[in-house]
């Protein structure tokens, strides 16, 4: 594969994964589930910066430098799902602290958001492994922050925690399916495993 064709197929995977990721809101909306506003959260101006910067060096530590460092050891297919478990724990931390639901047990909270991350996480790893770098999933997760941050929903109903969780998913098969062929070898080789 070409170096253009793989970065257009690295752009549609960042494309599909945010937009995917972010598609909870206009079906909320649509549904009558939610209205969204835009950027209507307290300290936006400050938290969007640190925002991006910190997903750049989340990939960075997470995709980049822990999945190496555990890829040798584990056997084939286990250290993507250990990056990914491992991956979805900072978001989740900064979901809890950035993204406050008030009125709803944190304990609830912090249930979704891991359903809603992990499947991400997922997300996140496939698209290093298609793409052979950390950089697309750090540039598709600053998007969804970004997203996440200037869009804000205001929730009618009990729906949209849930709308949110099947878009997680929906966006980290969308990052599978848009990286189908990259992702081949790696199937394979878990498919030897049996």
């Amino acid at each position: 594969m070409t170096s253009r064709a793989s970065a257009l197929l690295a752009a549609a995977a960042v494309a599909v994964f945010a937009g995917s990721g972010l598609a909870y809101l206009p079906a909320g909306y649509a549904l009558r589930y939610a209205t969204v506003a835009f950027g209507g959260r307290p300290g936006t101006a400050l938290a969007l910066p640190l925002a991006l910067l910190a997903a750049f060096a989340h990939e960075a530590a997470v995709r980049g430098a822990l999945y190496g460092a555990v890829r040798g050891r584990l056997p084939a297919g286990f250290a993507a799902v250990a990056v990914s478990l491992a991956g979805c724990l900072a978001p989740l931390a900064a979901r809890l602290v950035l993204l406050p639901v008030p009125s709803v047990p944190a304990w609830l909270v912090a249930g979704q958001g891991f359903f809603v991350e992990l499947p991400l996480s997922f997300g996140l790893t496939w698209m290093a492994l298609g793409t052979g770098r950390w950089t697309a999933g750090a540039a598709a997760l600053a998007l969804l922050w970004a997203g996440r941050l200037l869009l804000v929903p205001t929730y009618h109903g009990a729906s949209l925690p849930l709308l949110e969780v099947v878009a997680a998913a929906v966006a980290a098969a969308a990052v599978a399916a848009v990286l189908h062929r990259p992702l081949a070898p790696h199937r394979e080789a878990l498919e030897g495993l049996s």
